[in-house]
């Protein structure tokens, strides 16, 4: 993310234009990546990814006291505290908060709540909690304008994967080594582009008088008159080697 953001922003002010709004799919949320964002004060529009929790059925997060509270009814109301960072079978670091055995093996709810044999409550959540909870709140409260975003992104984004891949010969490279194949979707991109910038700078034209209009409009004027000398020139023998000249007959 902040590589793709970093080479946008050269970009963009290179023709005096400012990033304020970014749009990307689930695959680019990660806590490092809006974290960056936040710092950089991009707002941003990421849904968060698959594991995000923006909840813990039956128990609330205390920031201030970094820990969880367990507010079920009929339950012993157990504390969960801190017991320190650790990293799942994905890689992705999260804080462990666990509640004492004390507090939950005589819980009415234990069962439910813990298991059969557990005799203890434990949640994970992200290192980067507090940047999910802050795109997640984001993404709901306006929510109205967070799905304009998303199809804003689905009608920018995935055209142009579809145009390279069925019409830029990006189905297949066939090329040896990642320098050539570095060439061949930078040749698909720049045809792409191309393409799409001569859409800005063409007026499509429906009929075939209306080209010849155009192109006349463009040539100048001393080539103009050429052309029309030409054109006469050119009906006039046309004219002449067609007409039959045939010499009149005296019948008398």
């Amino acid at each position: 993310m902040q590589k793709i953001v970093e080479l946008t922003q050269e970009n963009l002010n290179e023709n005096g234009i400012e990033l304020e709004e970014l749009l990307a799919d689930g695959g680019y949320s990660s806590g490092e990546a809006l974290k960056y964002l936040n710092q950089k004060n991009i707002d941003a529009y990421i849904p968060n990814f698959g594991q995000y929790k923006p909840e813990r059925e039956g128990f609330i997060f205390n920031k201030e006291l970094n820990q969880y509270e367990c507010i079920k009814e009929g339950s012993n109301k157990a504390i969960l505290l801190f017991k320190g960072e650790k990293n799942d079978s994905k890689s992705y670091t999260k804080y462990s908060y666990r509640s004492s055995e004390r507090d939950c093996k005589n819980c009415p709810l234990r069962e439910q709540c813990c298991g059969k044999s557990t005799k203890y409550k434990k949640i994970d959540h992200s290192i980067h909690k507090e940047h999910y909870d802050r795109m997640h709140q984001k993404l709901t409260q306006n929510a109205r304008y967070a799905k304009q975003m998303v199809r804003v992104r689905s009608k920018t984004v995935e055209p142009v994967i579809g145009t390279l891949v069925n019409f830029t010969n990006m189905k297949r490279v066939n090329t040896r080594g990642i320098k050539q194949a570095n060439k061949h979707v930078l040749m698909a991109a720049l045809t792409y582009n191309l393409k799409k910038y001569l859409k800005f700078i063409t007026k499509k034209t429906k009929t075939k008088a209306g080209v010849v209009s155009e192109i006349q409009a463009k040539v100048p004027t001393s080539l103009k008159t050429a052309f029309i000398d030409l054109k006469t020139d050119f009906l006039r023998l046309f004219i002449f080697t067609n007409y039959n000249l045939k010499p009149k007959i005296n019948l008398a």
